[in-house]
């Protein structure tokens, strides 16, 4: 058990549009190597028929990824570059997609057990709120685990207290405050921060202070009474 390195946490419908999707857990046998989140666990979700590289050309993306955007398939030719996704989906998500989309699905209680204390970062790829919450449930949390979610305005309120609503906007980002979400916003320059946010700590306006595993800022709400800081990132 302590050589798996991969499980498969859920095989069945999106809650975005009822086609099949997985989602993959990698790392559970070896360290990350992202400098900027650390030593996390990462969590892919995925079409499990489409490949990532290929969903991404067609728009079935949105099957795991919703109305986020910066899916490419929404820009123009030439203008994919500008303000698109930046997971490339052609590497991690691709080999992990082909090496290990038939795996049975780990039940709760070895999934616990493997992923033990260590924190988790929920949609590497893909859209959380793609997911039923009891597969989230099903794992262990902690204080400092990850996540990010562009369906804050139609999914499970539950899910505020494990992802930050990724934003655009001061609009949307009154909105998901409004509906018990901490924010995730993208700005242009850091002149556009506002009251109440702060720049990503692990970005490099920031000066990479620390990593994502360090920080624990983007853990959702933890209780009605968070008053921690929204977080905001200049787009690259």
């Amino acid at each position: 058990m302590g050589k798996q390195t991969t499980i498969k946490l859920y095989d069945g419908p999106s809650l975005i549009d009822g086609k099949r999707i997985i989602v993959l857990m990698t790392g559970l046998g070896r360290s990350s190597k992202n400098t900027k989140t650390g030593d996390m666990l990462q969590t892919w979700i995925l079409r499990y028929d489409i490949a990532p590289h290929e969903a991404i050309k067609t728009g079935d993306d949105s099957s795991v990824c919703g109305g986020c955007p910066l899916r490419p398939s929404l820009f123009k030719k030439g203008e994919v570059s500008k303000r698109s996704c930046y997971v490339k989906v052609f590497q991690a998500p691709l080999s992990t997609w082909k090496a290990n989309r038939d795996l049975p699905v780990t039940g709760p209680e070895i999934a616990r057990e493997l992923i033990g204390e260590r924190i988790v970062r929920r949609g590497s790829y893909g859209d959380p709120g793609a997911v039923p919450m009891h597969v989230w449930d099903s794992i262990p949390k902690t204080r400092k685990d990850t996540g990010y979610s562009h369906r804050w305005d139609d999914m499970d309120p539950a899910l505020a207290s494990l992802v930050m609503a990724s934003v655009h906007s001061l609009d949307e980002r009154r909105q998901a405050k409004a509906k018990g979400f901490r924010t995730f916003r993208i700005i242009d320059d850091v002149d556009q921060l506002v009251a109440g946010e702060i720049l990503c700590p692990a970005s490099k306006e920031a000066g990479h202070k620390t990593t994502c595993q360090s920080c624990g800022l983007c853990t959702g709400k933890i209780n009605g009474q968070d008053n921690r800081k929204d977080i905001a990132i200049v787009a690259h």
